[in-house]
């Protein structure tokens, strides 16, 4: 037997150290945090270790702000390095409607606290003078983004959580849970049961599979993701060697993808569009896998990297030191699945977080609160577990996860409408309206299977009230 604590943590990478982190911080000592294997052994140690603030939602950017402002008041209070590069980050507009798209986010930006500035080329430039972009039409600049080191972060928030009093089992596998009679939950393991009021899971790549053993179809699949770390390239030598400053994240939708300073190098990030995605553990995590990598697959963001050295001519000059490629979760909408799972009372989910690093002070903070406190001190409704449906079941699921994450760099509108995994939820009078629209003069009868031409839905103003 394990013991009795308030809550158990289910899983050990950044979000779960946060979690833990966020319990011990508002007062609840008794708590314990369950690894199978080792802290930060899941997505968390290949990560890129990114901190992008730009966020359109008000809540969501309030959120990633929470995570920087804990993550920069680690190092003081635990002692231990985080390895935080407070150096920015630049976003390159190409298009006139990118370009209008920062502009308007720029007020969002105020309200939510977060200092960000439209620059024109010439300033660009003059920020990131490796970028030989002629085309670009202006740039977004968040000069308190950065990076950040995976596994010092997690460790940091894992001493502070031990510090307080949590507990952290090592080697500890997590294979089963009963709801008692008196209402707690007995988590069983490979080293003995323990008992508790609170169950939160946050197993990353085993989502899935750990939700299933508490009868959860959690709406999340992991997606396989890769960057290349360079050699040494002589122009980031040379700022250094002068003294200059980090230069900052660099995004530009030229390329699609991140690229950044990586020691002596460049670290080149980019992202895989839809026909390209690998998905990864769809039927659960395969058991040698562990803190493991993927084979690289250079094929699927070819044209990523020849566009990126056309633009960053240094990055075309370097030779390919390392590729990282292994797996994370994401869910249909880019958010994390983050509160109350449906039907079971005392049980949180911090799962399908797109992101952990980005993340993890974030969720540590404000799922703590919901736990401890019962509310939240900002509305956190768009992270709600619940706001998926029946209807995404794995099937759906795995359209909208290769559907979000292969479109993640694409120009997006607001009320946009978005056609995988379509017509999986519809309206009772579908049926009916598709039988009249087939005789529509001029409307094609259906543009795949079952999903009506959507020029024929702008044109006769039904769009999302015929098919969901």
């Amino acid at each position: 037997m394990l013991g009795h604590v308030r809550a158990v943590v289910v899983g050990g990478g950044c979000v779960g150290a946060g979690i833990l982190y966020g319990l011990a911080k508002r007062g609840w000592s008794d708590v314990a945090l369950l690894e199978r294997t080792q802290l930060t052994a899941g997505s968390t140690w290949h990560a890129a270790g990114l901190i992008p603030s730009y966020a359109r939602s008000l809540n969501v950017g309030r959120m990633i702000a929470k995570s920087i402002e804990i993550y920069e008041g680690l190092e003081v209070e635990t002692g231990q390095k985080v390895g935080w590069h407070k150096c920015g980050q630049l976003r390159i507009a190409n298009t006139r409607d990118r370009l209008d798209e920062y502009r308007s986010y720029i007020d969002v930006a105020e309200v939510q606290g977060i200092r960000a500035r439209i620059v024109s080329p010439a300033e660009a430039r003059e920020i990131w003078p490796l970028l030989n972009n002629s085309g670009m039409l202006g740039a977004l600049y968040h000069p308190d983004d950065g990076h950040i080191a995976p596994a010092d972060v997690t460790q940091a928030m894992a001493k502070g959580a031990r510090d307080l009093g949590a507990k952290i089992h090592l080697g500890t596998e997590v294979t089963g849970f009963e709801r008692m009679p008196g209402g707690e939950w007995k988590v069983k393991t490979s080293r003995g049961d323990m008992v508790c009021e609170h169950v939160i899971l946050a197993t990353g790549n085993y989502a899935r599979q750990t939700g299933a053993m508490l009868g959860l179809d959690i709406p999340a699949i992991p997606i396989v993701h890769q960057y290349w770390m360079t050699d040494a390239v002589p122009e980031v030598v040379e700022r250094k060697r002068q003294g200059l400053p980090e230069m900052p994240i660099l995004r530009d939708e030229g390329y699609e993808g991140y690229l950044r300073e990586e020691g002596d190098g460049l670290l080149f990030g980019p992202y895989e569009r839809t026909e390209q995605l690998k998905l990864f553990a769809e039927n659960g995590v395969p058991e040698w896998f562990g803190a493991d990598l993927l084979d690289e697959d250079f094929e699927a963001v070819s044209w990523n990297w020849e566009r990126a050295s056309e633009l960053v001519p240094a990055l075309g000059r370097a030779g390919i030191k390392r590729n990282v490629r292994g797996p994370f979760q994401m869910t249909a909408d880019e958010l994390p699945l983050m509160g109350p799972a449906w039907g079971l009372q005392n049980v949180w989910l911090a799962e399908g977080v797109p992101g952990g690093i980005l993340w993890g002070g974030a969720i540590g903070h404000y799922l703590s609160e919901r736990i401890v406190e019962g509310g939240n001190s900002i509305d956190t409704a768009e992270l709600d577990p619940r706001r998926f449906g029946d209807h995404a079941n794995k099937n759906w699921t795995r359209e909208k996860v290769r559907e979000a994450w292969g479109t993640h760099a694409v120009q997006h509108y607001p009320g946009q409408d978005m056609p995988a995994a379509r017509p999986q939820k519809t309206a009772p009078s579908y049926d009916r309206l598709r039988l009249h629209w087939q005789h529509l003069p001029g409307c094609a009868a259906e543009a795949g299977p079952g999903t009506p031409d959507r020029d024929a839905v702008h044109r006769h103003g039904w769009g999302e009230r015929l098919c969901l």
